[in-house]
């Protein structure tokens, strides 16, 4: 028998429980709120996944831009200088259909001795290293395992300069007093010969000293063989995933900021129409070297004075840089069906993915096009930008979009009075050749 007592705290304790429907509703509004949680969490994880891939592909085109930057703001003004800037096609599959247009940035630039010293060094070991594998090629099997470490007498040999020689004083592995030169090439060459890779390019760079009184090496004709590629023993690459390079340089008279605007970066107009536009090539010394025959890019700015005893260098340089990530190429959306000439829009798959890019330009099989509008997958845009023509795409073509960087490089070494005994159209004739423009670019 059970005491009132006992009976009394068993039914407290039966009455403390959660029925059945009570567990049911305190179950669903945990998951609702749980479900909440991740809902947020997952939006939040997703903003900063892409504020964080815009971020590191805009480091990776600023880096790239700023290395440019650094050589270009060193331009060498006197007899010596030289600045060559124009622009080669390829066609990489042979059939007859120009894939890409590049531009090529040749110049010459002041350096102080440690760097020239360096540079020179680091060239007598690259030379060291193709002797040692010519010698390991000729002696076939036999070869003896040299040490991956080149040693001070490989180097000095590459200098044609013995060990005992160097003890005597008589010669030297670099010449430090030499003229503080450097020449610079940059060029942009395609990234491979299949697929996307066609149309996306590989950024090369080479570098040497340059001694006074010697010809240039980088800036001669033959820098480039008969694809348009750099010597590969002089060239190294510096990124890949370029979709967009192109560099302008201003005149005297170019118009690099419209009158009564607060633009933050103001377009430059291009086509060497009027003297306000941008020049798309440059020749310090005026001798016609970018060639019309390959592209109209290569053609001269207008109202440019004969160069004197002193090369012509821009007034400002402004390098327009668009780059894109293996990984980005990798899954960027594809269209989803053929495009031909006419059609101004297009669906493709993953459409989220370009969501940011309205009024940006994106490249499509070689051809730019600006985005006007997009609706879920579906795309509208204005054909053939940048100078490209509408063509026919296939389905399954990527939608390439890259990081932009815009860099303006003001020249301060450049001669202020290009025009001085020299006929030259006046303020007043550019003025009025300025009014009677069109407004547009390439």
């Amino acid at each position: 028998m059970r005491t009132p007592r006992q009976v009394k705290d068993r039914r407290a304790r039966s009455q403390a429980g959660m029925t059945l429907a009570e567990l049911i509703l305190a179950t669903g509004l945990a998951a609702i709120v749980m479900a909440s949680m991740i809902s947020i969490v997952d939006s939040a994880l997703t903003l900063w996944t892409k504020g964080e891939t815009s971020r590191q592909g805009r480091e990776a085109s600023a880096a790239i831009a700023s290395m440019m930057a650094h050589d270009l703001r060193q331009l060498h003004g006197s007899a010596e200088g030289d600045v060559l800037i124009d622009w080669e096609v390829f066609d990489v599959d042979r059939d007859g259909q120009v894939e890409r247009l590049w531009p090529r940035m040749r110049f010459i630039r002041d350096a102080s001795a440690r760097e020239a010293a360096w540079i020179g060094r680091r060239a007598l070991a690259e030379a060291a290293r193709i002797e040692r594998d010519r010698k390991r090629l000729e002696a076939g099997d036999d070869a003896e395992v040299l040490a991956e470490q080149l040693s001070e007498e490989e180097i000095l040999n590459a200098a044609g300069v013995s060990r005992q020689d160097m003890a005597l004083g008589q010669g030297a592995a670099v010449d430090t007093s030499a003229s503080e030169l450097l020449e610079i090439l940059y060029a942009v060459v395609p990234e491979g010969d299949t697929g996307w890779k066609k149309y996306s390019g590989r950024l090369v760079r080479a570098e040497r000293v340059h001694r006074a009184g010697s010809p240039p090496v980088l800036l001669r004709a033959d820098a480039f063989d008969s694809r348009g590629l750099p010597d590969p023993t002089l060239a190294k690459e510096v990124a890949t995933g370029v979709l967009w390079m192109r560099p302008l340089m201003a005149t005297q008279t170019t118009r690099i900021v419209p009158p009564a605007t607060n633009e933050e970066r103001p377009a430059w107009t291009t086509g060497a129409k009027s003297l306000l536009d941008a020049a798309t090539s440059w020749d310090a010394w005026g001798r016609g070297r970018p060639s019309l025959e390959v592209t109209d890019w290569n053609e001269p700015a207008p109202g440019m004075p004969k160069p004197g005893i002193k090369p012509l260098l821009p007034r400002r340089i402004r390098l327009e840089l668009e780059m894109q990530r293996p990984s980005d190429a990798k899954r960027a959306p594809e269209l989803l069906d053929v495009l031909d000439e006419a059609a101004t829009s297009f669906d493709v798959t993953a459409g989220r993915r370009l969501a940011e890019a309205v009024g940006r330009d994106v490249m499509v099989g070689g051809e730019w096009m600006k985005i006007t509008s997009i609706q879920g997958d579906s795309v509208t845009v204005r054909r053939g930008t940048r100078s490209t023509k509408a063509r026919v795409h296939a389905s399954g073509e990527k939608v390439m979009l890259g990081y932009p960087v815009i860099l303006d490089l003001p020249i301060v070494m450049y001669e202020d009075d290009w025009r001085v005994g020299q006929s030259s159209v006046d303020k007043r004739d550019a003025k009025k050749a300025g009014d009677a423009k069109t407004e547009g670019s390439r």
